[in-house]
């Protein structure tokens, strides 16, 4: 019986390596896309550090990725955090800390909006290539 529930740990641990590694993929890649094609004036350089993703199980951040400007990079993983507690199962969080980031995207400036875009496509066909 130990042999039989040690083969489901191994397939659970399994299967969630492989959901980090498309989940860390997918959260490089948009968040490549924001940090570099944000359409605005980043005086300071907090709104861009403010920019990263985080990978989330069962409300733990297991992973992130935010560099720049100190301030930024704090207000970033704040918010990542405050939603990671929110999420019960497997997730990536995608988030520009700054409290004005949906000021300047309600501006028609690119904040985050190419890097969701880009996001609704990757991981669904990501996924698909799990199986």
């Amino acid at each position: 019986m130990n042999a039989i529930n040690q083969r489901f740990v191994d397939a659970q641990k399994e299967i969630e390596e492989k959901f980090i590694r498309v989940l860390r993929y997918c959260g490089e890649t948009v968040i490549n896309e924001a940090r570099a094609n944000g359409s605005y004036r980043d005086v300071t350089g907090n709104l861009r550090a403010s920019k990263g993703y985080a990978i989330i199980i069962n409300g733990r951040i297991v992973e992130e990725n935010f560099t720049g400007a100190a301030e930024g990079v704090s207000k970033g993983k704040s918010l990542a955090q405050q939603v990671a507690s929110g999420q019960p199962d497997i997730a990536l969080v995608v988030v520009a800390g700054m409290k004005y980031a949906s000021q300047v995207e309600s501006r028609g400036r690119n904040v985050l909006t190419s890097a969701e875009q880009l996001a609704k496509t990757m991981i669904p066909n990501l996924l698909k290539q799990l199986k």
